[in-house]
């Protein structure tokens, strides 16, 4: 009777999938920018700022935080989706209120939830400083502003400050899309183009 032989293979899987980042920022940089037009004035909070926290901001960025955990991105995966889902709940804290589901926040209450949010962002700007990018690391410095900005105007009621918050997020938002569209231009051409 013939002995079984022992087999070893050695596998290399390349990973070819695609780089999730510009999906993310473009999700967070379409958002943004439309809301943020909504504070400096021109336009109100309506449904096409809420499509586009849920559609963009909100999925666009969840789908590209599963896709940069799956590259094994513990930024990437943890930043996109969390702050996808953000989007998804500042769209809920306007829909509940106007579907009747729920009363809509108290100031204070929404005053901590932007001033959570921008710790959380804090911490994130942190992590980007061993990024190697000058681009991302500008986002999260305009997003920390932003949300602290925004938790102030809620927690002290002051309304002048409104328009200072839309001109850092219209900053943020565009700062987000360069960032997204440079990746797709460096990765389109396989080189820098666009410095990020």
């Amino acid at each position: 009777m013939a002995e079984a032989q022992e087999v070893v293979t050695d596998v290399n899987i390349k990973d070819k999938t695609a780089n999730p980042t510009p999906l993310g920022f473009t999700g967070l940089g379409l958002a943004a920018v439309l809301l943020s037009l909504s504070y400096i004035g021109l336009y109100p909070v309506d449904s096409m700022v809420v499509s586009m926290a849920i559609f963009l901001g909100g999925f666009a960025q969840v789908f590209a935080g599963i896709m940069a955990w799956k590259k094994g991105s513990v930024f990437g995966g943890t930043a996109f989706c969390a702050f996808g889902l953000f989007w998804f709940s500042f769209a809920g804290l306007l829909l509940m209120p106007a579907l009747g589901w729920i009363e809509g926040p108290e100031p204070l209450a929404l005053a901590a939830y932007l001033f959570l949010w921008g710790v959380y962002t804090f911490i994130m700007l942190i992590a980007t400083l061993k990024l190697g990018s000058k681009a991302i690391m500008f986002i999260f410095v305009t997003l920390f502003l932003l949300f602290m900005l925004l938790a102030v105007i809620n927690g002290t009621g002051n309304t002048g400050l409104l328009v200072i918050a839309g001109y850092v997020g219209l900053i943020m938002g565009l700062s987000a899309l360069y960032t997204a569209l440079g990746e797709v231009l460096n990765d389109a051409y396989g080189r820098t183009v666009v410095p990020i």
